[in-house]
């Protein structure tokens, strides 16, 4: 996933515009307060994307699994994900009112 992110022009462009990255190592009990913290986010496996408010309020916890298209993760799918989650654009430093 972290490769995808990186190195797919779409998901880098993306990532860079809308989002703040913060890769947590939680394997083999690392990190278990963070894991509690945001309610579990990997009992269906890792990685996971969990995805914040600027306030550090979680929004939604992405099983990434359901983001592959056979042995690879769909580009499509991360994309769409992203999309669907990115922070609103701002505009004069306030958030945009819809």
């Amino acid at each position: 996933m972290s490769s995808l992110l990186d190195t797919n022009a779409e998901t880098a462009k993306i990532i860079r515009e809308h989002y703040v990255v913060v890769l947590i190592d939680v394997d083999k009990g690392h990190n278990a307060d963070v894991v509690k913290q945001y309610g579990n986010p990997i009992k269906s496996g890792i990685p996971v994307l969990v995805v914040l408010d600027s306030g550090g309020k979680r929004l939604t916890t992405q099983d990434t699994g359901k983001l592959e298209q056979g042995d690879h993760y769909d580009p499509a799918k991360v994309i769409a994900f992203l999309e669907k989650w990115k922070k609103p654009p701002t505009s004069g430093g306030k958030a945009r009112a819809d």
